[in-house]
């Protein structure tokens, strides 16, 4: 999955994650002002950019083509756990759906991929591809 993807998918679900979806909750229609300053908020946090760079360097470093995502998608599942987010696995062998909220409208559905592509990677790095 592309670094991109990842840092999208781990801060929507992360900030998703500390919201409570009520009548009164920030994301309902007449809280939507709050969002982008909860986000930012949240993203400015060193010890949650640290665990985000974390999990992408655990995910570069053990690549897995597709449909062998195994280790990939058991620590998606274990970082979905520790957040007391609930989801479906497996969907297609390896995937993994996470459920934050209410499941009621307004909703939004995100998709990110997981799987490596089959090529070496040519740089030398601490966090490079084994």
């Amino acid at each position: 999955m592309s670094f991109c993807k990842w840092v999208s998918f781990v801060l929507i679900i992360d900030l998703l994650n500390s919201c409570q979806i009520s009548s009164s909750s920030p994301l309902t229609s007449n809280g939507f002002s709050q969002i982008p300053r909860n986000f930012l908020a949240l993203a400015k946090r060193e010890d949650f950019f640290d665990w985000m760079v974390g999990i992408r360097r655990k995910i570069h470093e053990n690549p897995e083509l597709g449909y062998e995502e195994v280790e990939t998608s058991r620590l998606v599942r274990t970082e979905l756990e520790k957040m007391g987010v609930s989801y479906k696995y497996p969907v297609a062998l390896t995937g993994v759906i996470g459920y934050v909220g209410t499941g009621q409208a307004p909703f939004v559905a995100l998709r990110a991929d997981m799987d490596a592509l089959a090529m070496q990677e040519m740089v030398e790095w601490e966090h490079k591809s084994k």
